[in-house]
Parts: C-alpha cells; structure tokens; sequence
C-alpha cells in the first residue's frame, strides 16, 4: 500500500511541475509577444511621425512660395556676364531658396579655367548671392606643336594655364588681360596642360620679368611683345619698339635698372635701342640704330 501511495504522489508531481512549466512558458510567450507588438507600434508611431515632420517641412519650407528665387545677384570682375554666370551656376529663378545646393554651384563656375574663385550664399528670403573673381591673364603661351596648331593658350601670374572659353553660339570668351599679352615661346607640349599650373621655371621667371618690368622706369619705355624662352638661363626680349633685350634669369631689380638708364640715355639724344645684352655684367653690350 505505501508503494502504491508513492508512485501515485510522483505522478502528481510530475504533473504539477509540467502544468507549472507550460504556464511559465505561455507567460514568456505572451511578455514576448507584447514587447514585440509595443516595439512595432514605437517603429510605426516614428516612422508616422517622421513623415508627418517630413511633409510640414516640405510644406513650410520647400514648397513655400515665400522662398522661391525672385533675384539672383552677381558680381564679377571679369568677362562673364551675369547671365552667363546664372547659366554656368545651374540656378534659376523661382527655384526654392532653400533647396539650391550651394557647393554645387560653386563647383559648377569653379570648373571654368576663366574662374579663380567663387562665393555663393543665401540672402533670405528670396535672393540668391554669387560673386567671381575671373583669373587675369598676363602672357600667352605659343606651342610648336601640330597636334595644337594655332591654338592660344593664356597663363596667369600664378602660372595656371587658360583658354578661350567656347560657348554653344559659337561665341568665344577670352580671358580678360589689364595690357597687352606678351607672347612666351619656347614652351613645350606638357606645359600647355589648361586648368593647371605649369612645371617649368622658365616660365615662372618670365612671368616674374614681367611682374618686375612693370614696377620699373624700363616698362614704361617699352612694352613686350615676345620672350623667347628656348635658351637655358636666358630670356630674350622683343619688344614693339623693335628693341631686343637680352636678360639672365637671376637679379632681375638690377638688370632692370641698367635698361632703364640705358633707354632715358638713347632717349635723351634721340636714339632708338636695338639690342641690349644685359647678361654680361660689365661694360653692357648696346647697338643703336
């Protein structure tokens, strides 16, 4: 009888610890379960409001007629009128203010060799702002080469090479120059790479004669026309006078100023200059004509 007694408690017991474990389980289930739903609706109520948010900023901002462009302000120094820099930035008007992607705009004009820099910003609530610095070009550059022919290339101070800026009526824009350009021969094809700057030091110390030239009593007796850049060392002078000046690529202040004194000296008893070798230091080499 005590055996019978104990298999029976067993079974009971068996039996209340697996109706304890399911009812464990079907709570896990359901805790389970409404953190999932709760969750779903957290991600539903976001993405509801985000959309909301989303669609009041459309409406408030760019949709809002308040903001679309009524003026596109530009200033430039150079040979780019405003319309053309409207045309180049990819702007319009009556587009949203808000909406235009403003260094995209600057990337847009910057990709113009013509363009040194650009500023753009927003003048709310409607106006759009956009000012250039056109690059200035001081020499042009004259490559023997076929494959080129006579196209001219133009460089600036800074020694960034530049072109004629072709547009689609068939109007050429040159870059604008305060004189004159001179012509630098003696260039090679690898220095006619437009958009960037050149390599050679030849070319970098005639466009420092030139910048020189210009602060000295010389440049205002002579204007150049041609520098011959093939010699190593030497830069050779044309001018439209007719005048030959040779000149060594160092000291250039005091090469500059025996050509002035030489030029006031012919002009003083009516003689024009043919040639001037100012590479040799003493006793300076001078033909007349």
């Amino acid at each position: 009888m005590k055996l019978g007694n104990r298999k029976k408690k067993r079974g009971e017991y068996l039996l209340d610890v697996k109706v304890q474990t399911r009812g464990r389980s079907l709570r896990r289930i359901r805790a389970a379960t409404a953190l999932v739903v709760g969750l779903s609706l957290i991600m539903l109520a976001g993405y509801g409001i985000r959309w909301l948010v989303r669609v009041t900023i459309h409406r408030l901002v760019y949709d809002n007629p308040r903001f679309a462009i009524r003026q596109i302000v530009v200033d430039d120094n150079g040979v780019l009128t405003p319309q053309r820099v409207v045309q180049f930035a990819g702007v319009q008007v009556g587009q949203n203010l808000l909406s235009v992607d403003l260094d995209q705009v600057r990337s847009n004009l910057e990709m113009l060799p013509l363009v040194r820099s650009v500023e753009v910003r927003r003048m709310l609530p409607d106006r759009l702002f956009i000012r250039v610095a056109e690059r200035t070009a001081v020499a042009r550059l004259r490559v023997a080469s076929r494959e080129l022919g006579d196209e001219t290339f133009y460089i600036d101070r800074a020694g960034f090479v530049m072109k004629a800026l072709k547009l689609g009526d068939g109007t050429r824009l040159q870059p604008q120059t305060p004189r004159p350009a001179p012509v630098l021969t003696g260039v090679t094809l690898a220095d006619a790479r437009v958009g960037r700057q050149v390599e050679s030091e030849q070319i970098y110390r005639a466009l420092e004669l030139l910048d020189k030239l210009d602060q000295a009593v010389a440049g205002s007796m002579l204007e150049v026309e041609q520098i011959d850049l093939s010699k190593p060392r030497q830069l050779v002078l044309t001018t439209t006078q007719h005048t030959t000046v040779k000149v060594d690529v160092e000291d250039f202040p005091q090469q500059l100023r025996r050509l002035g004194a030489i030029l006031r000296w012919a002009q003083q008893r009516q003689k024009s200059v043919q040639i001037v070798d100012l590479t040799v230091n003493r006793g300076v080499p001078v033909t007349f004509n």
